[in-house]
This record gives structure tokens, sequence and C-alpha cells, in this order.
């Protein structure tokens, strides 16, 4: 987990401050104090029958009420009823001289609320894609019939592979459960909804109004009405939605309106469900904003000049003599081989390692699709010569490398949904037999088939690729629409088509000098590149 060195102080004092670091609770061994909140606290910990690092919540204060034990079984109770990657997972709960506590999945990682104030606002893209998983995460609590009720950054975890979970069930309630007579407001003021302040019963559209107020935090740093929390209370009841744009101009229009209708006063005008919500985060005008006809890509024409305008401007006559042609320009000489595969040499070097300084992880899904594509271009030229085979079958074996290392980011390879495996496995059959028609076939057919299935290979095993976390049960186009995008994004942002398009201008060159012939005159003076062929 990394935190600032001002965080890693506090936490030391807090352990050594704390007389249960280093004792036994149950089967753990508290470790370190990570966190201290209102109703109790956090350790790490080190659970010994399973020899593995674990969270172990003790309740200090429980819901009026409940007894810390009562507590410590609603809040287990609740998160077990969830099987869900993106929700924190319990393992235990128990009760050991007298201290009632749970034993929690440890993520490695920080907090929503951390990774903001360490790397301030994120960019939209990361932002929508942190919601989507917390909405996806709320889904399947709603659908158990519970309602989180404390959604806030502090209870969203990122861990370092970029997997997003939902934490803190321990004020959760069933859907429509009416509250108790002695129940006060709980939940976090600067994130909960208007009627959640008013003790109202348990909605899951209170979880979607708290999505937006922590959507809002990510992309600007500060909860939507900062300040003292009864004051930001009072403004969700009362003060007009907050426009995100003011304050993050780089979201999109569709954003800031999704962002808008979350956060409507009244539940009943909010979405109905988290389908409603994620149908509207898998738009492309999420990310692009776009036109009246929905496109993102339509270039408007500028508006037309002020005609008032262009009639005040002065108008100046000026008589200049003609100007004679510029001669042409003396064409430089070529010289000899030697010099010219040098300076290919230095351009290769620089094309090489200036771009390829800001490679990303996403570099591996067109890694993926251009090596599966590229075996139809040894289709140029004489087929049968033996570097030809070697290369194609060297194409293919990096083309599945790059896809499996983009797949493979932990410790083991965590497998997906039929739907993927079915696009990966024709992907990598149809870049096997680009490689195969494109080096062995003699036919013009099988030069054909070459030609033909290399885009489509090379687009199966990207669309593999950036849908293999997709969860079960979501729609596989969605999730290609919203990751393809996000992938896009990030490549595009850091100079992905300059370092790829770089690459393929040198090996396309490098082919050309490769194939150029060597005019051997006696009469003139040394060796000249032939470009006639």
């Amino acid at each position: 987990m990394r935190v600032e060195a001002a965080d890693v102080i506090l936490l030391v004092v807090m352990s050594e401050m704390d007389p249960l670091v280093g004792t036994m609770l149950g089967p753990c061994r508290l470790e370190a104090l990570v966190g201290r909140g209102g109703m109790g606290r956090v350790y790490r910990a080190r659970h010994l029958t399973l020899d593995r690092i674990v969270a172990v919540k003790l309740i200090d204060r429980a819901q009026p009420g409940e007894s810390p034990s009562q507590g410590v079984l609603s809040e287990a109770r609740a998160a077990a009823k969830l099987d869900d990657p993106r929700i924190v997972a319990v393992y235990e709960v128990g009760e050991a001289e007298g201290l009632p506590y749970i034993v929690f999945q440890w993520v490695e990682g920080e907090s929503l609320e951390a990774r903001v104030k360490r790397v301030g606002p994120l960019p939209p893209a990361e932002a929508l894609a942190i919601m989507r998983e917390v909405v996806l995460a709320l889904k399947a609590a709603h659908v158990a019939g519970l309602v989180h009720r404390d959604v806030k950054p502090a209870n969203i975890l990122v861990d370092r592979r970029g997997t997003v979970k939902l934490a803190d069930f321990g004020i959760a309630r069933a859907a429509g459960e009416a509250m108790g007579a002695d129940e006060q407001a709980s939940g976090s003021f600067h994130f909960m909804s208007p009627e959640q302040a008013l003790d109202s019963p348990p909605d899951p559209r209170s979880d979607l109004y708290a999505v937006a107020s922590s959507w809002i935090f990510a992309l600007t740093g500060s909860p939507p009405f900062p300040g003292p929390a009864l004051d930001a209370l009072i403004k969700h009841r009362e003060e007009e939605r907050p426009d995100v744009r003011r304050r993050c101009p780089q979201v999109t229009e569709k954003t800031s309106a999704l962002i808008r209708l979350l956060m409507e006063k009244d539940p009943k005008d909010r979405p109905a469900d988290a389908d409603a919500v994620l149908f509207e985060m898998s738009s492309v005008g999420m990310l692009l904003d776009t036109d009246s006809t929905g496109s993102p890509f339509r270039i408007l024409p500028p508006p037309p000049p002020d005609p008032a305008a262009v009639a005040a401007a002065p108008v100046s006559v000026q008589l200049t003599q003609p100007v004679p042609p510029p001669p042409p320009p003396q064409l430089a000489a070529l010289g000899s081989r030697g010099s010219f595969l040098a300076l290919l040499a230095a351009l290769a070097l620089s094309s090489l390692v200036w771009p390829w300084r800001r490679a990303v992880f996403e570099d591996l899904v067109a890694g993926a699709a251009l090596f599966a594509a590229g075996p139809a271009f040894l289709t140029i030229g004489k087929r049968r010569q033996t570097w030809r085979k070697v290369l194609g079958v060297l194409l293919w074996l990096g083309a599945m490398a790059c896809f499996g290392r983009f797949i493979w980011r932990g410790p083991a390879l965590v497998w997906a949904n039929l739907e993927v495996l079915i696009v990966a496995g024709l992907g990598a059959v149809c870049s096997g037999g680009v490689a195969y028609l494109g080096s062995w076939g003699t036919e013009k057919e099988e030069i054909f088939w070459a030609r033909l299935l290399a885009p489509c290979g090379g687009l199966l095993l990207a669309a593999a690729a950036v849908t293999w976390t997709a969860p079960e049960g979501a729609s596989w186009m969605d999730t290609l629409r919203v990751e393809g995008a996000r992938v896009w994004q990030v490549w595009t942002r850091t100079g992905g088509g300059w370092r790829w398009g770089g690459l393929a201008v040198l090996v396309a060159t490098a082919s050309a000098v490769g194939s150029l012939r060597i005019a051997d005159d006696s009469k003139a003076e040394g060796r000249k590149l032939n470009w006639n062929r």
C-alpha cells in the first residue's frame, strides 16, 4: 500500500500506541493498525492457519439498538451474502477475549480517497472505469436485496493491478426495511443522499446518489459540497446540484448530465437501477463530446464571419512586382549503399529508442494485433525463401506472447468467460492460418485467404485482450466498447501511433533496401543504388 511520508509516520505512531499490535486475536496475529473510524478499527494481520495477510476489523461501537457483537454479525452476514469479485470477501467472524472481530480479504493497494490525495484529480477515463466497477459491485448487492448506505471514496479500494473493490458493509440494510425509532442517520455526510439523512427506508437509488458524489471527488479532488460535514448535509438537501464541468472542464457534457441525473433530490427522478446507469456509462459520449447526430467524429464547420466586422475591416491594396519562380531544387545524390544503410541505422535507432520511452501496458494489445497481421506482408515477393517462413512463425509467436502478457497481469491467470475464450481462439487460429498460408502457400487462393484473414486475426486478438476481464453476465459488446475506448485513449495519448507507425515504416524501408539491386557499371565510379526495380 503506497502512502505519503506523513501517513507512514502517523501509522507508526498509531501502531506503537495500540496495545493490541503484536498480540493474537483468534487465529490472527495483529501486525499494524491501518485505520480507525467512529465505529471500529482495522488492522493488518497474518492469519496463521491460512498463512496469508488479512484485514481484521474490531467493532468498538455498533448501531443504536445493537451490541458490538451484533454489529459484527450484521456486517459479516451482509457481506457474506455477496459473492462478487468487486466486493471485499469475508473469511471469518468471531470473538476473542470479549472483542468481536471480522476477518476480511486484504487488498494490497489504496483507497480512492488516498489515490486522489496522492496523485490529484483523476483523468475522466480512469474515473469512469473505477466508478463503473463500483456500480457493478452495487448491482450485485442490490440484486441480493442489500443497500450499502456508505459508498464513499474511502470505501472504494484499488489494488496494484487496478482491480476495484467495494468495502465496509457495516451499515448495510435490506432494501425497504423500516428504520428503528432510536436509529440515527448513518453514513458520510459529504456523500450521502438527502433521503438517507432523513432516515428514510433504505433505497438502492441512494447508493447511486453516493456514486455520483464519489465520482465528483475523483474528478475534482473534493466532494460535491466542500466544507463542514453538517453544512454539506444541508447543501445536499437544499442547494442546486453541482455541475462538475465548472471544476473539471475536461469532462464531457454527457458525463456531467449523468452525474447530475444521479444527484436528483427525489429518488424517483434518478435512474431506476444499476443496470440503467451501466447502460449510460457504456455510451461513447462519456469520453468524447458528440455532435447533434451522436457522432464523436463529425467535424463541424467554422462559424461564418460577422458581416459587420468584414465591412468595417480596412482594405489595403499594395502593388508589387511579380516574383520570379524559384529555381528547381537540386536533388542530393544518394551516395553509396553503405552510407545509405548507415543513415537508415541512425534513423532506426532514433525511431526505436525515443518514442518507446513512453510505452504503456496497452502497447501489448497493438503488438498482438500487428504481429498477427504481419505475416500477410510476407506474401509479397518470393515466398519460398527460408527467412520468410522463419519470420512468419516468429511474428505469430510474438502476437501470442503480447496477448498472453496482456491478459496475465497477476501472479495467476484469471480465465475469461466462454464468449471471450471463443473470440481469442478464433483470433489465434486466424493469425496462425495467416502465418502458414503466407509462408508455405503456393496458390493464388492461399495468398488471397492469407491477406483476408490477417486483419480478422489481429482484430479478434485485440478484442479478446481488452475484454478478457469482462465480468460474468456483462454484455460482451458493452465491455468491448468501453474497454476499447479506454485502451485507445491511453494508447493514442501516449503516442502509440508514432511508436508502432514508425516501427512499421522502418521495417518497410528495410525490406525495400534489402530488395534493391546493385548496378555494377564498369564505366561508373563505385557502386550506386538502382531504384528502377
